[in-house]
């Protein structure tokens, strides 16, 4: 049960390392390499999938969360899974190197 709580989180902050590097390059263009964002994009991607399946099927995953909070977690989750799916997309298929703006 603690080992779950730990890579739950550890995912939860690379997850929050992908929101930084995703707006991070799309408004400052920090990497030139097209290879290498996408290959970025594509991992954060991936390091979110389990958030959603670990959320909403361990529950005992947090036990001092009420019914509402472990919801809520769940649904942060999936909505994350669902804004990093959107952003991978967006790199991949669509920007080069460098900002947007």
């Amino acid at each position: 049960m603690v080992y779950e709580a730990r890579i739950f989180l550890r995912l939860g902050v690379l997850s929050f390392l992908g929101f930084v590097f995703y707006y991070a390059h799309l408004f400052f263009g920090l990497l030139d390499n097209d290879l290498l964002f996408k290959a970025l994009a594509i991992t954060f991607l991936l390091a979110t999938i389990p958030l959603p399946i670990i959320a909403l099927n361990n529950k005992k995953l947090f036990p001092e969360l009420r019914s509402s909070g472990k919801t809520m977690l769940a649904l942060a989750s999936v909505l994350l899974l669902v804004h990093h799916f959107l952003m991978t997309f967006i790199f991949v298929l669509f920007l080069r190197s460098g900002g947007v703006f």
